[in-house]
Protein backbone atom coordinates (compact mmCIF):
# COMPACT_ATOMS: atom_id res chain seq x y z
CA UNK A 1 0.00 0.00 0.00
CA UNK A 2 2.98 2.60 0.64
CA UNK A 3 4.12 1.56 -2.67
CA UNK A 4 0.93 2.70 -4.12
CA UNK A 5 0.38 5.58 -2.39
CA UNK A 6 3.92 7.44 -3.45
CA UNK A 7 3.16 6.18 -6.66
CA UNK A 8 2.22 9.11 -9.09
CA UNK A 9 0.87 6.40 -11.97
CA UNK A 10 -1.70 4.38 -9.57
CA UNK A 11 -4.89 6.35 -8.55
CA UNK A 12 -6.73 3.91 -6.67
CA UNK A 13 -6.53 0.22 -5.59
CA UNK A 14 -9.63 -2.19 -5.10
CA UNK A 15 -10.07 -5.40 -3.88
CA UNK A 16 -11.58 -7.81 -6.31
CA UNK A 17 -12.62 -10.85 -4.17
CA UNK A 18 -15.02 -8.90 -0.98
CA UNK A 19 -16.99 -11.91 0.26
CA UNK A 20 -16.15 -15.32 0.43
CA UNK A 21 -14.28 -14.97 -3.33
CA UNK A 22 -12.58 -17.61 -5.09
CA UNK A 23 -9.23 -16.71 -3.71
CA UNK A 24 -10.45 -16.28 0.03
CA UNK A 25 -12.28 -12.91 0.08
CA UNK A 26 -11.49 -10.32 2.59
CA UNK A 27 -14.80 -11.11 4.50
CA UNK A 28 -15.37 -14.67 5.27
CA UNK A 29 -18.68 -15.52 6.48
CA UNK A 30 -20.78 -18.69 7.51
CA UNK A 31 -24.31 -19.38 8.16
CA UNK A 32 -23.65 -18.06 11.74
CA UNK A 33 -19.88 -16.49 12.09
CA UNK A 34 -17.91 -13.74 10.12
CA UNK A 35 -14.63 -12.62 10.03
CA UNK A 36 -12.36 -10.39 8.18
CA UNK A 37 -8.85 -10.87 6.89
CA UNK A 38 -5.41 -8.99 7.45
CA UNK A 39 -5.90 -7.86 3.45
CA UNK A 40 -9.35 -5.77 4.44
CA UNK A 41 -7.74 -4.63 8.19
CA UNK A 42 -5.32 -2.83 5.68
CA UNK A 43 -7.27 -1.63 3.09
CA UNK A 44 -9.35 -0.33 5.59
CA UNK A 45 -6.66 1.55 7.75
CA UNK A 46 -5.34 2.89 4.45
CA UNK A 47 -8.68 4.78 3.20
CA UNK A 48 -9.44 6.36 6.61
CA UNK A 49 -6.30 8.24 6.54
CA UNK A 50 -5.71 8.69 2.68
CA UNK A 51 -4.40 12.32 2.58
CA UNK A 52 -4.88 14.35 -0.70
CA UNK A 53 -1.16 15.67 -0.38
CA UNK A 54 1.95 13.33 -0.48
CA UNK A 55 4.71 14.71 2.01
CA UNK A 56 8.14 14.35 2.58
CA UNK A 57 9.93 11.67 4.58
CA UNK A 58 13.58 11.00 5.19
CA UNK A 59 13.55 7.61 7.30
CA UNK A 60 16.46 5.86 8.39
CA UNK A 61 16.11 2.30 9.19
CA UNK A 62 18.37 -1.23 9.84
CA UNK A 63 18.22 -3.18 6.47
CA UNK A 64 18.50 -6.59 5.38
CA UNK A 65 19.70 -8.22 1.70
CA UNK A 66 17.65 -10.44 -0.09
CA UNK A 67 17.78 -11.76 -3.52
CA UNK A 68 14.52 -10.40 -5.11
CA UNK A 69 14.92 -6.91 -3.43
CA UNK A 70 18.75 -5.98 -3.51
CA UNK A 71 21.10 -5.25 -0.73
CA UNK A 72 20.09 -2.76 1.82
CA UNK A 73 16.10 -2.47 2.03
CA UNK A 74 15.16 -0.75 4.80
CA UNK A 75 13.00 -2.92 7.94
CA UNK A 76 11.11 0.15 8.14
CA UNK A 77 8.87 1.33 4.78
CA UNK A 78 7.12 5.14 5.60
CA UNK A 79 5.17 7.16 3.37
CA UNK A 80 3.25 10.48 5.05
CA UNK A 81 0.58 12.42 4.08
CA UNK A 82 -1.83 15.76 5.09
CA UNK A 83 -5.57 15.26 4.95
CA UNK A 84 -6.88 17.46 2.34
CA UNK A 85 -8.09 20.12 5.21
CA UNK A 86 -4.86 20.37 6.36
CA UNK A 87 -5.65 19.32 9.48
CA UNK A 88 -3.66 15.56 10.00
CA UNK A 89 -0.84 14.40 9.19
CA UNK A 90 -0.58 10.68 8.38
CA UNK A 91 2.27 8.78 9.32
CA UNK A 92 1.78 4.99 7.18
CA UNK A 93 4.87 2.94 8.82
CA UNK A 94 5.48 -1.07 7.87
CA UNK A 95 7.70 -2.43 10.27
CA UNK A 96 9.01 -5.54 7.81
CA UNK A 97 11.44 -7.10 10.69
CA UNK A 98 9.75 -10.41 11.83
CA UNK A 99 11.70 -10.07 15.12
CA UNK A 100 12.35 -7.08 16.16
CA UNK A 101 10.31 -3.96 17.47
CA UNK A 102 11.89 -0.62 15.76
CA UNK A 103 12.37 2.74 17.91
CA UNK A 104 12.20 5.25 15.73
CA UNK A 105 13.00 9.12 16.14
CA UNK A 106 10.28 11.44 14.27
CA UNK A 107 10.68 15.09 13.70
CA UNK A 108 7.93 16.85 11.99
CA UNK A 109 9.48 20.09 10.64
CA UNK A 110 7.68 23.53 9.31
CA UNK A 111 4.72 22.47 10.92
CA UNK A 112 3.36 22.74 14.73
CA UNK A 113 1.23 19.45 16.18
CA UNK A 114 -0.40 18.24 18.91
CA UNK A 115 1.61 16.87 22.26
CA UNK A 116 -0.63 13.56 21.65
CA UNK A 117 -1.47 11.65 18.51
CA UNK A 118 -3.81 7.96 17.97
CA UNK A 119 -1.25 4.91 16.51
CA UNK A 120 -3.39 2.65 15.44
CA UNK A 121 -0.78 -0.91 14.76
CA UNK A 122 -2.02 -4.30 12.89
CA UNK A 123 -0.48 -7.13 13.74
CA UNK A 124 -0.40 -10.83 15.46
CA UNK A 125 1.61 -12.69 18.27
CA UNK A 126 3.55 -14.25 14.86
CA UNK A 127 4.09 -14.08 11.08
CA UNK A 128 2.09 -17.51 11.16
CA UNK A 129 -0.62 -16.06 12.55
CA UNK A 130 -4.27 -16.43 10.60
CA UNK A 131 -7.90 -14.67 10.99
CA UNK A 132 -10.29 -17.66 11.00
CA UNK A 133 -13.87 -18.71 12.30
CA UNK A 134 -11.89 -20.29 15.25
CA UNK A 135 -8.99 -17.35 15.44
CA UNK A 136 -11.33 -14.24 13.98
CA UNK A 137 -8.85 -11.75 16.03
CA UNK A 138 -5.67 -13.47 15.56
CA UNK A 139 -4.30 -10.53 13.46
CA UNK A 140 -6.54 -7.34 14.41
CA UNK A 141 -6.07 -3.32 14.78
CA UNK A 142 -5.04 -2.05 18.31
CA UNK A 143 -5.14 1.88 18.80
CA UNK A 144 -3.54 4.19 21.24
CA UNK A 145 -2.42 7.54 22.06
CA UNK A 146 1.27 8.56 22.04
CA UNK A 147 3.04 11.31 23.20
CA UNK A 148 4.09 13.54 20.36
CA UNK A 149 5.25 16.81 19.45
CA UNK A 150 7.98 18.21 16.78
CA UNK A 151 10.06 15.56 18.31
CA UNK A 152 8.76 12.59 19.23
CA UNK A 153 9.89 8.60 19.56
CA UNK A 154 7.34 5.76 18.61
CA UNK A 155 8.01 1.81 18.66
CA UNK A 156 7.04 -0.12 15.97
CA UNK A 157 6.11 -3.46 16.90
CA UNK A 158 7.47 -6.22 14.50
CA UNK A 159 5.97 -7.42 11.82
CA UNK A 160 3.65 -4.74 11.78
CA UNK A 161 1.40 -1.89 10.29
CA UNK A 162 1.09 1.32 11.90
CA UNK A 163 -0.55 4.45 11.16
CA UNK A 164 -0.12 7.25 13.06
CA UNK A 165 -2.48 10.55 12.95
CA UNK A 166 -0.99 14.12 13.82
CA UNK A 167 -3.02 16.46 14.91
CA UNK A 168 -2.03 20.13 12.91
CA UNK A 169 -2.29 22.94 15.54
CA UNK A 170 -0.54 25.48 12.78
CA UNK A 171 -1.05 24.63 9.24
CA UNK A 172 2.30 25.53 7.14
CA UNK A 173 2.80 25.45 3.46
CA UNK A 174 4.63 22.08 3.33
CA UNK A 175 6.25 19.78 6.24
CA UNK A 176 8.56 17.02 5.84
CA UNK A 177 9.17 14.10 8.05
Amino acid sequence: MNVFERSDIVAMSAVSDMVNGWSGGVIQASHDNVFVTPTYLVNRLYNLHLGAKRLTARVTSPAFDTTKEGKGVPYLDVVVSRSADGQHIFIKAVNTNGQKSLRTAVHAGGVQVASSAVMETINGDSMTAANSFATPTAISMQQKTIKTGSDFAVVFPQHSISVITLNVLSPTAGPGL
